[in-house]
């Protein structure tokens, strides 16, 4: 992998290339690499490193890994990772990851790191000018269950996936349970709609092959959004239910974070803030 990613003395800048143009960036990639071979070995799997390079594995990597950092260096770690990939695949090692998925991760860090109480500056705004419901109606399934159980919910798309792919575990007549989130810590009961449910059944009877999750980011960015959009507009209009309701700022914010499975006002704040 080193050997195919070495650029020494070729033009960068200008240019759209992620190979190695550094011999600091050179050892930075090494120990990349040599990260997730410790890991791919202590996980006792086999293959060919690049065939093992998959979202499941590196989540689970960067999840051991990155535990307790700040947030800094989380995001730096990812997004090396993120320019080792394009670096890989410019140099045609076949790695079928894709940009987006970093992004969604960070996005996802990001979060933990305000819900620890970590000051982070001011959130990436929402700016798609569609809202998920008519993002909803355009997908075709299973892509549009999954947007539809994310924004009736609020849970991220990687605890959408488990529960599609574990729908008996979790969904009773309208109630989705025993759902985990980050920490694994359990989401509250979930109520969803009818037809929701009738989606998610159809979904699992007709046996339908759930395409990769960053097919189903490529598939929202042709609408500007990000899956943590559709979160943001689940907290947002939850949030503005509860004050319809006559609660106090502070009692709707708890109340929305307590959701999205957090236990700080601030995370809620955060993806209000996201709305300008």
């Amino acid at each position: 992998m080193n050997f195919r990613l070495a650029a020494f003395k070729e033009k960068k800048y200008g240019t759209n290339s992620h190979l190695t143009h550094s011999n600091a960036l050179k050892i930075k990639r090494e120990k990349y690499i040599s990260d997730f071979k410790d890991f791919a070995e202590t996980q006792e799997l086999e293959g060919k490193l690049n065939q093992l390079i998959t979202e499941k594995n590196l989540t689970q990597m960067f999840e051991e890994k990155l535990e307790d950092l700040k947030f800094s260096t989380q995001e730096d770690y990812l997004r090396g990772w993120s320019g080792l990939i394009q670096g890989m695949q410019q140099a045609n090692v076949t790695v079928n990851i894709d940009l987006s998925y970093f992004n969604e991760l960070v996005s996802d860090y990001r979060e933990d790191a305000i819900a620890r109480g970590e000051g982070i500056g001011e959130p990436k705004l929402v700016t798609t000018t569609y809202h998920p419901t008519e993002v909803i109606n355009e997908l075709s399934s299973p892509l549009s269950v999954i947007a539809q159980l994310q924004y009736e919910t609020g849970i991220r798309v990687s605890e959408a996936y488990d529960v599609i792919n574990n729908l008996e575990r979790h969904l009773d007549n309208l109630r989705l349970h025993s759902v985990q989130g980050k920490g694994s810590q359990i989401y509250r009961d979930k109520i969803i709609s009818l037809e929701l449910r009738l989606a998610l059944l159809r979904v699992e009877a007709q046996q339908v092959r759930i395409p990769h999750q960053s097919t189903y980011y490529r598939h929202l960015q042709a609408y500007g959004m990000a899956s943590h959009d559709i979160r943001a507009f689940y907290t947002k209009e939850l949030y503005e239910k509860k004050i319809n309701e006559k609660c106090s700022h502070v009692e709707a914010c708890l109340f929305v974070s307590q959701e999205i499975n957090h236990h700080r006002i601030s995370i809620t704040e955060y993806y209000l803030a996201k709305f300008a």
